[in-house]
């Protein structure tokens, strides 16, 4: 086979991957991870079932190739988002994620149910914890950021900071995948647990506006009832 038949062969099978992942997201979208059936999924790509297995695999390689693609465009956001301040790049995985997910929650919802799933049904299956190390990989991105920029002493190893961080946001995550929490409630629990953790490890400075934003985003939280609950206590 000649170079450019084998270049028109890797196109073509490209199209049809990228067909596949489009329909299983469409199915997933409507009716929740139960609807991405194999025989379905074929129809609607208009390929077979072989052809699935071959480019993509199963039904659990379907999950992880839809929400490895998901999060190449969260990285991708990141990426573009670590160009500001050095805050804003730590804060740029739960800003720019939770930005995506509400553009189709519904979808992600279900992407995100059947990703975790898969982590704790199949004792940390090694593709859905590969996920999470990737993730892992651009909250410590954020974090190093500040401690360049003087914002944090690095006390702290930034691995035990990131793995906090990412514990408080898959717990926050679980809650909107389950109807617990809205996207900005999850943005905002997310975003605290960020704040949260740099307070502990930074300088005096960046310590008070950690506290500040974290007192704002509780304050946003309440309702106007809490709100004057807590203002007659402190006036009392």
């Amino acid at each position: 086979m000649s170079d450019s038949e084998l270049s028109v062969r890797e196109f073509n099978m490209a199209k049809r991957r990228q067909r596949i992942l489009a329909e299983a997201r469409r199915l997933i979208a409507r009716g929740g991870i139960e609807a991405l059936n194999l025989r379905k999924l074929a129809a609607a790509a208009e390929v077979t079932v072989p052809t699935i297995y071959n480019l993509l695999g199963n039904k659990e390689a379907l999950v992880i190739a839809l929400f490895t693609e998901a999060l190449e465009e969260i990285e991708h956001r990141v990426r573009s988002a670590a160009h500001g301040s050095a805050l804003a790049s730590a804060e740029a995985v739960v800003a720019e994620s939770t930005g995506l997910f509400a553009e189709d929650e519904q979808y992600f919802r279900s992407a995100f149910i059947a990703l975790e799933h898969l982590d704790q049904t199949r004792a940390h299956h090694a593709a859905a914890e590969g996920v999470y190390t990737w993730g892992r990989s651009l909250v410590l991105a954020g974090l190093d950021a500040c401690r360049e920029a003087g914002l944090i002493e690095g006390r702290i190893p930034a691995a035990l900071l990131s793995d906090q961080i990412l514990r408080g946001y898959r717990t926050s995550c679980r809650a909107w995948a389950f109807g617990q929490l809205s996207i900005e409630e999850f943005r905002a629990s997310a975003l605290s647990d960020v704040y949260t953790c740099l307070a502990a490890d930074a300088v005096e400075t960046f310590h008070a506006r950690m506290v500040r934003k974290i007192a704002a985003l509780a304050n946003s939280a309440a309702t106007p009832a809490q709100r004057r609950a807590r203002d007659e206590g402190v006036n009392t």
